[in-house]
Order: C-alpha cells, then sequence, then structure tokens
C-alpha cells in the first residue's frame, strides 16, 4: 500500500477521538499452548508477525496530517518503521488471581496509540492458569477501517496451526516508499477544496472545535450536521424516557475490564424453546444483569434502560450497511420470559424494516472483530454522542458471530476471543461478544471509577443464563 489519501468516513474516527474516548480497539486471544508443537515466545511471535507484513501493508503505514486540519490525513509508509517497537511481551503479576490478567488488559487498553507511528501494538502475555498464553492486539479503528480483516491479530489467527515464519530464511529488507510532500498535501487540499466545498467547509468547525474554549460554542452545529447520518439509529416506540445511573456521566481516562463465557448450545435451546434469536437472548441476559448490579446499588430507575444494539443489515438506505435498535431491557419488569418478548418484539421489527444479513454474511465482512468494533463506533460517531451530547441510551450491546471451525494463532488452538470495545462520555459501559466454537465470549469494558465492580457485573452474567434457562423448561 503506497502513499494515499485516507477515506473520509475512515477520518471520522479519527476526529471523534479524544483524551479520555480513544479511537482504539483491542482484542484478547487466549491460547491454548499445550496444543502447540513447540514453545510460544517473543522470538516466536516476531518471525510470525514478520512474515506476515508484506500482506499486511497498513501494519507498515503511519499518519500524516494535513496542516490545520483542513483536509484528510494520508497514509504513508512509515521511514525506519520497527517492528520490536509494536511487540511486548509480558506475564501478569499473580497467576493465581483471576483479576490479575483483567487489571492488566485494562491498563494497556486504556494507554492510547502514538500517532506518529503505525497505530498498533501486539502483547504476548504469558504466566495464564493451566499454561494458556495470551495475545492482546491493539489497532486504531481507522486504520481497521482502512486494512482488512485479516489484520486481527496482525493476521495471526487462521484456520491452519501451520506457522510461516523460517528462521533460516527471514523475509527481505523492506524500505519505505517516499510519503506526500506539503506540496502533495496543500495541491490535494485545494482541489477538494474547489471540487467539495461542502465536505471542506464542514472541516473547518472541526478543526477549530480543537481550540480550548469552542469546543461547547460549536457542539449544536456539528450535531445538526450529523442529523442525516442518524437514520441508521432506530428507537423503538416502546423505548420512552432514558433514565440516567452513575455510569452514564463524564468518563476519565482510565478502564475496567471484565470477562464471561456462556454455552451456545444453552442458548440455542432456549432460542428454540422461545423462537427467538441469539441477540435477543443475549440482550436479555444483559439486562438481567444490569437489573440486578442497579438493585445491588439502589439506583434502579423506575423507567427501563435503553441498549443500542447494533445489526448488520442489508438495506441500502443504511449507512455502510450498518443499523441499530435502542431496545429497552425492561430492567424495571421482574418476569423474566416477559422481559424477552418485549427484547424480541424491538429487534424483530428493526429487522423487519432493514432486512438482515445471514450468518455467512456476517462472518465474511471483516474476519468478525474487527467488524465488532467498526459496527459500534460508525454507530456511535453518526449520532449525537459523537458530538458529546447524552445519548438516548445507556450502554451498548455488540455481538458477532465467529467462525465454526477452529482456530490456531502461532501454531496453538485458539481458546477464546474477547474483543475490548470503547466507552465514551454518557456511556461508561459497553458488552461486546463473539463466539468461538461452542461458547460465546463476553468481555465488558467500563470507566474504571464509574464502575468499580465490573466484575461482579460479568459474574452475574452466567447466573442470568440459568434464570432464563430455568424459564424455558419450565
Amino acid at each position: 500500500m503506497p502513499t494515499a489519501q485516507m477515506q473520509g468516513r475512515h477520518s471520522r474516527l479519527l476526529a471523534i477521538e479524544t483524551p479520555t474516548a480513544l479511537g482504539h480497539t483491542s482484542t484478547l486471544t487466549v491460547l491454548n499452548a499445550a496444543t502447540a508443537p513447540h514453545r510460544i515466545d517473543a522470538a516466536l511471535l516476531r518471525r510470525e508477525v514478520n512474515a506476515r507484513l508484506d500482506e499486511l501493508p497498513m501494519l507498515r503505514q503511519s499518519l500524516v496530517e494535513v496542516p490545520l486540519g483542513l483536509d484528510r490525513p494520508w497514509w504513508r509508509d512509515h521511514p525506519g518503521f520497527d517492528l520490536d517497537y509494536h511487540l511486548r511481551y509480558i506475564a501478569v503479576p499473580d497467576p493465581d488471581d483471576p483479576n490479575s490478567l483483567a487489571e492488566l488488559v485494562a491498563r494497556i487498553h486504556s494507554r492510547p496509540l502514538d500517532r506518529n507511528r503505525p497505530l498498533w501494538e501486539l502483547y504476548l502475555i504469558t504466566g495464564l492458569a493451566d499454561g494458556q498464553v495470551a495475545l492482546l492486539f491493539k489497532m486504531h479503528l481507522a486504520a481497521l477501517a482502512e486494512s482488512t480483516g485479516n489484520s486481527l491479530c496482525a493476521g495471526l489467527i487462521g484456520t491452519s496451526a501451520d506457522l510461516l515464519g523460517d528462521p533460516d530464511n527471514p523475509p527481505a529488507d523492506w524500505r519505505p516508499r517516499p510519503g506526500p510532500s506539503l506540496h502533495d498535501l496543500s495541491t490535494r487540499a485545494w482541489l477538494n477544496a474547489v471540487f467539495d466545498p461542502i465536505r471542506t467547509f464542514r472541516n473547518v468547525p472541526r478543526t477549530l472545535n480543537t481550540v480550548p474554549g469552542l469546543r461547547s460554542i460549536l457542539n449544536p452545529a456539528l450535531a445538526l450536521m450529523n442529523q442525516r447520518a442518524q437514520r441508521s439509529i432506530v428507537i423503538a416506540e416502546q423505548s420512552g424516557i432514558t433514565p440516567r445511573t452513575s455510569f452514564n456521566a463524564r468518563i476519565g481516562a482510565h478502564r475496567r475490564w471484565a470477562s464471561a463465557d456462556l454455552d451456545l448450545r444453552r442458548i440455542a435451546d432456549i432460542r428454540a424453546r422461545f423462537d427467538v434469536s441469539t441477540v435477543d437472548v443475549l440482550t436479555t441476559i444483559c439486562g438481567g444483569a444490569l437489573r440486578w448490579w442497579l438493585l445491588e446499588h439502589d439506583e434502579l430507575p423506575r423507567e427501563s434502560l435503553k441498549a443500542l444494539v447494533p445489526l448488520s443489515v442489508s438495506d441500502p438506505e443504511a449507512i455502510e450497511g450498518i443499523a441499530g435498535v435502542v431496545v429497552s431491557l425492561e430492567t424495571n419488569v421482574h418476569r423474566i420470559p416477559d422481559r424477552l418478548a418485549v427484547v424480541h418484539e424491538q429487534i424483530s421489527e428493526a429487522v423487519t424494516r432493514h432486512g438482515a444479513m445471514t450468518v455467512a454474511e456476517i462472518r465474511g465482512i471483516g474476519g468478525g472483530t474487527p467488524l465488532l468494533g467498526i459496527v459500534a463506533s460508525r454507530l456511535l460517531e453518526r449520532s449525537p454522542l459523537a458530538e458529546r451530547l447524552m445519548p438516548p441510551f445507556n450502554t451498548t450491546i455488540t455481538s458477532v458471530p465467529g467462525s465454526r471451525e477452529p482456530q490456531y494463532a502461532l501454531g496453538a488452538e485458539v481458546a477464546a476471543i474477547y474483543p475490548i470495545l470503547g466507552v465514551v462520555d454518557g456511556m461508561g459501559l459497553h458488552i461486546g461478544a463473539i463466539s468461538v466454537d461452542e461458547r460465546l465470549c463476553l468481555s465488558l469494558v467500563s470507566d474504571r471509577y464509574l464502575i468499580t465492580d465490573l466484575d461482579a457485573l460479568a459474574a452475574r452474567l452466567p447466573h442470568e443464563l440459568d434464570l432464563l434457562e430455568a424459564c424455558a423448561l419450565d
């Protein structure tokens, strides 16, 4: 990939980033190291990533900003690309402490990527229980959107356990191509201003928005500019008033992370008994866990909490095939079947309106987990939330079906994949899920100080599955 200007829809993923609402997504991939025929170490990781760099040019690309931000940034081969900078090696402090990995992941995810270098990092985490190892891959959504789904975990995850790196025959030396000159940047910015003046005009308030003190003045104008794009968000008739909880506030720079696993076979049985979808079941389980958490903290509102549920749709009117429904989670309802019925009705209405993609079509777009982050971020950046206004929902529940075939990385079987997504002002909790074989891997991300017991909320999710299953059997 030589020098090229960033696409307009992808540059928005850079423009909405703030010091607290970062623009990258992370993926934690847990490997069963015992299934690998060799030792998984730093040297192996470097060799395998190095063997894939020619196939993944975005891993060597960095940004070139246009002066004053009057035009979209450019991608260029990074001069002096240093693979060792992007590869990190770390062990969990205490393998016997289940929270040790969660703390480590949260701290890494909280740190912004250096925009002066290619926008990704890859960590090899050792010292996990049962001899497992993990790969934590961070990449900016703008870079993910410009690349392909193979960028997931630097291309290491696939259906084959074979290794590509050959210690006796390393890849040939790579030389970066020259990047755009100041003349190139200014000429293209001038041409874009002539042939697309509306887009250039829209860049001006966003440039001024970076000046301290002007954001509050310009936010209303920016929100009006976004109204057309809000067609992708469907607010169900049942939604009503959106209450505010302790995690619907301004976020800070630090995060918490927790995970949970659900049995997809049990979910399939519930689906069959109630004639609903996997998304319906997952959303209901999350709603039940949030109801429990709010009761524990004595802040259950009379109105139901709302969740943005992104959907991949076939509707040509939906922007880039992405739509979402603001679902009432019915957290003010005690009976679980009633809660599931309302959730199912709302999501079905959105699917009928937009036309849902098949599971195979969704799996074929972007490799799963990158799509997960991009879907959520595209919806968020096209809502008033992108302009620092309070969103019409309390949380986001994002899920995609993963591969049903066995997956491998570094020669070892993939045991789990956890998508680690972002939170923003007004929405300090994000729940993501992806399926791996017969398990649904759930990942919860929150502001560190808005939800201090995120692990308890995550632990409640399997219990909510038990309750829903009991209702199905009843």
